[in-house]
């Protein structure tokens, strides 16, 4: 029995475009995953819940895509700009790299620079948009483990069409992983999404990462025993499909029961996951400086702009990559931890001292 009345979701209408690719792309992995389980353990797959689950979820990420591309745009036309402008000689000659004189920027010349960041903003938004919708991204945080789950699904299949071996097993390994990687990350959104409470939160990740523990075991497996754990992969996957989609995060296995008292990985714990996190947007958001810095350079704009451009861009696009990949509040939450790291704001931990039973202050026998 499932938490709610697992009707599909009916089909956008043609003036929805995006919606309607994403629909459809649901529709056709929720049809092959129902093929693929049937196909490797004959069991049957709630398309329905699934197509439900992964209905298409306006979260406004266009419009933070839009706001913070324009944004950089036009950060990156204005120093651009105010460089050109401040190099030039009252007689409107512009000094170049090799000590010759050149004519200033011309208004029009502006214009046309802006248009072509513009357009390319306007170029780079609109595939990714699509791209997204091709690929059914816009779903609720929460149910995003649903399509790891439907690529062991399709890995099962495929291990077991005649021919088979070492790259389909390989590869079966390693979207087990991923599956229970996914279950770890996705913990997080859960616990936000019912108030970030502490308790919340520890059960979601403990339960989240036996599982993926379980997972992991039975991927193990796949080197002495490929048939056996390609079926019991198959099975996990589609109760974990299912349960997901249902809201049941604390009941990952369904009818098949909790996941064994397995040990976890290190790598898995949240302080890795959240350096992990941190230290890949921060790296990119140098190499992104660093390019621009290049790029401003060989234009000819002085290193007293370049300086204070890499001081305020760095913390900057790490911020916006952060919200971009994970969300505004875990970006905050990311940059909250980073700040207690480094000493700022940190909240020390309260002992708590026992209250004694009455009868026992005085070494006296309690209370019968």
């Amino acid at each position: 029995m499932t938490l709610a009345q697992s009707f599909p979701p009916v089909a956008p209408p043609l003036w929805q475009p995006l919606r309607r690719l994403h629909h459809r792309t649901v529709e056709r992995r929720t049809a092959a995953a129902a093929k693929d389980l049937r196909a490797v353990v004959g069991k049957p797959l709630d398309v329905a819940l699934l197509r439900r689950a992964l209905a298409c979820q306006a979260d406004g990420g266009n419009v933070f895509r839009l706001v913070a591309t324009g944004f950089l745009a036009m950060m990156a036309v204005g120093y651009l700009i105010a460089g050109m402008k401040g190099l030039c000689t009252p007689g409107g000659l512009l000094p170049t790299s090799g000590g010759e004189l050149g004519p200033c920027p011309t208004h029009q010349d502006k214009v046309n620079v802006a248009e072509v960041v513009g357009f390319c903003a306007a170029v780079f938004i609109v595939t990714a948009t699509v791209r997204n919708a091709l690929r059914a991204t816009a779903v609720r945080p929460a149910q995003k483990p649903v399509f790891p789950a439907l690529a062991v699904l399709r890995a099962c299949a495929r291990l077991t069409e005649p021919g088979a071996g070492h790259a389909e097993a390989a590869e079966l390994s390693v979207k087990a992983q991923a599956l229970g990687q996914a279950l770890i990350d996705a913990a997080g959104r859960v616990a936000s999404d019912y108030g970030s409470r502490a308790s919340t939160r520890k059960s979601l990740l403990d339960h989240a990462r036996q599982v993926a523990a379980l997972l992991e075991r039975t991927a193990d497996e796949l080197l002495p025993d490929r048939e056996r754990a390609t079926r019991k992969l198959a099975e996990l996957a589609g109760a974990i499909a299912e349960q997901t989609a249902d809201g049941r995060f604390t009941d990952l296995l369904g009818a098949m029961g909790q996941p064994p008292d397995l040990p976890t990985s290190a790598p898995e714990s949240p302080d890795r996951a959240d350096g992990r996190r941190l230290a890949v947007a921060a790296v990119t958001a140098l190499l992104l400086t660093i390019s621009v810095a290049v790029t401003t350079g060989m234009l000819g704009l002085p290193a007293f702009v370049t300086a204070p451009l890499a001081a305020i861009t760095v913390p900057l696009l790490t911020f916006l990559l952060l919200g971009y990949r994970f969300g505004l509040i875990e970006a905050l939450r990311l940059v909250q931890v980073l700040r207690t790291v480094r000493g700022e704001n940190a909240v020390e931990p309260t002992a708590t001292t026992a209250r004694p039973e009455a009868g026992q202050a005085d070494g006296g026998a309690p209370p019968s």
